[in-house]
């Protein structure tokens, strides 16, 4: 079985953070062979909640407001919901997959499931380290900062080897789109065995995990304008129309016409 090398085909989206605030920035960043998604954006004055989707992922997030201070740690949600934030402060954020996160040394990925933790409470001595990033003056700086100081102490060094790691990748390449049953005569496991692992690890199982690819995908997509709406479905694996606009409603909270037209009224 070949090393895994690659944490994903394309950086996850969070529509919200990208169309619902100002002054959104991201850059990618390679850290032991894999790829850590970094990124900074402004709340609105009058603005103190974002829509975020199912990613796979976990995040962490800095509140750089000098007056409110604070970082959390989040796991993926399931379902599209509204998160809070603070009015008017800017947020440093940095998104890791979950084949990075099994080697996530201060909590396993599966006890963060849609759930949003202070990063003190589960690494400890990282508040100070937190406040350094949030009076940097830049974007930049952050990111200089976090992956010096504070990534080493979120995720080991032993790279990530065996059939869990292949099966990610393998639903990465097909975009959410191989069964179970494919990966069990790949691995040469039973799909019971797999599914029990898939949960026991990552507390998603891998139609869970596969379900919330393959919406990801259709929405990078749609975000980066490199599909159009009349074959998005078709494109992405969906068995028909209802079939799609159904799971991209429960993911987004929104249909995909919707989407297209909260883009075409954002300056993003």
């Amino acid at each position: 079985m070949n090393r895994v090398e690659i944490a994903a085909n394309l950086p996850p989206v969070q529509y919200g953070f990208r169309l619902e605030t100002s002054s959104y920035q991201e850059r990618l960043v390679p850290y032991l062979g894999q790829t850590v998604l970094y990124y900074q954006y402004v709340m609105g004055k009058t603005v103190d909640a974002i829509r975020v989707v199912p990613d796979g992922c976990m995040d962490v997030l800095i509140c750089c407001d000098p007056k409110r201070p604070h970082s959390l740690i989040c796991g993926t949600i399931l379902q599209g919901e509204s998160i809070p934030f603070h009015a008017g402060a800017t947020y440093f954020g940095v998104r890791l997959t979950p084949l990075q996160s099994l080697h996530l040394s201060p909590t396993p990925f599966r006890e963060l499931i849609d759930r949003q933790l202070h990063l003190g409470d589960v690494v400890h001595g990282v508040s100070s380290l937190c406040d350094d990033i949030a009076e940097k003056a830049s974007f930049s700086q952050r990111i200089a900062h976090f992956e010096r100081f504070l990534l080493p102490k979120l995720l080991s060094d032993d790279q990530p080897y065996g059939w869990l790691p292949y099966c990610l990748q393998q639903i990465y390449q097909s975009k959410g789109n191989v069964s179970v049953d494919q990966l069990a005569d790949d691995i040469g496991f039973s799909t019971r065995y797999i599914r029990k692992k898939f949960v026991e690890t990552l507390g998603l199982s891998p139609k869970q995990y596969s379900r919330i690819t393959r919406f990801q995908n259709t929405l990078s997509s749609m975000m980066n304008r490199t599909t159009t709406s009349g074959n998005i479905a078709s494109e992405h694996g969906y068995y028909d129309q209802a079939h799609f606009i159904k799971d991209f409603k429960h993911f987004s909270l929104f249909t995909p016409m919707q989407i297209i037209m909260l883009m075409q009224t954002s300056p993003f």
